[in-house]
C-alpha cells in the first residue's frame, strides 16, 4: 500500500459531511504551503479538516490526487486574474500606463492570495513532477501573457533592456517577497504600512530602477 493512500473500510466513507471536500481542499493548501508535500500527513490534513481520513481516498484517490485539486484551484484563480492582466495590456493607453497598471495588478493579486502565493514558493525549492506542472499551468501562461507588454515597453524605452522571463520572474519574486513579509515590515517600521502606499514604494523601488534614466 502506498504511503500517501489512506485505506477505505467497506461501505459509505464516514465523518464526511456536503462540504467535506471543501475543507480537505483549504486545509490540504495550508498544510502543503507550511509542511511541503512530504510533511503534510494525510491525517493531519484530514483532522484539521474535520473529516475522516477516509475522505481523502473517497474524493482524491491518494495524497498525490489531493496536491493535484488542490493546485488545480490555484490554476483556476490565476487564469481569472490572467482574464484582467490580458485587458490591461491590450488597454489603449501608453505603454509606461499599462506597465504601472499591470504591476499594481499583480500585487493586488498577490496581496489576495497569501495561501497560493505560499503554496506556489515552497514547489520552487522541491524540482519534480509537481514543480513542472505549476510551470506549465500558472507560470509559462502569466510570462506569455505579459511578454509582449514588457517588450514593448523596453522598445519604448519605459523600461531597460532585459529577457522578459527574466523580468517576469524578478517582478512577481520581489513582489511576492514584499507581500509575504508585510508583518516583518511593520515590525521595522513600526507601524502597519498600507496596501496603497506599499504599492507606491513598490513600484518606485522596483520600475524605478528599471526605467531608463
Amino acid at each position: 500500500m502506498s504511503p500517501t493512500t489512506v485505506p477505505r473500510s467497506p461501505g459509505r466513507p464516514r465523518g464526511g459531511g456536503g462540504d467535506c471536500r471543501e475543507r480537505l481542499l483549504a486545509a490540504a493548501l495550508q498544510a502543503f504551503t507550511r509542511l511541503g508535500f512530504d510533511g503534510a500527513g494525510l491525517r493531519l490534513i484530514a483532522a484539521e479538516a474535520g473529516c475522516d481520513a477516509s475522505m481523502v481516498a473517497h474524493h482524491f484517490g491518494s495524497k498525490a490526487g489531493l496536491w493535484r485539486a488542490v493546485a488545480e484551484q490555484v490554476v483556476l484563480r490565476h487564469q481569472s486574474w490572467l482574464v484582467e492582466a490580458r485587458s490591461v495590456i491590450a488597454a489603449p493607453l501608453p505603454a509606461a500606463e499599462r506597465v504601472g497598471r499591470l504591476t499594481d495588478c499583480m500585487m493586488d493579486h498577490l496581496a489576495d492570495s497569501p495561501a497560493q502565493l505560499g503554496f506556489v514558493t515552497r514547489e520552487f525549492a522541491e524540482p519534480g513532477e509537481r514543480l513542472d506542472y505549476l510551470v506549465e499551468r500558472l507560470i509559462r501562461p502569466g510570462v506569455e501573457a505579459c511578454g509582449p507588454l514588457w517588450r514593448e515597453a523596453m522598445a519604448a524605452g519605459v523600461l531597460a533592456e532585459a529577457d522578459p522571463v527574466v523580468l517576469q520572474i524578478a517582478l512577481v519574486g520581489a513582489y511576492s517577497l514584499v507581500m509575504s513579509s508585510r508583518a516583518v515590515q511593520a515590525r521595522l517600521a513600526g507601524r502597519e504600512i498600507p496596501l496603497d502606499e506599499l504599492k507606491r514604494e513598490l513600484r518606485r523601488a522596483v520600475l524605478g530602477n528599471l526605467a531608463r534614466g
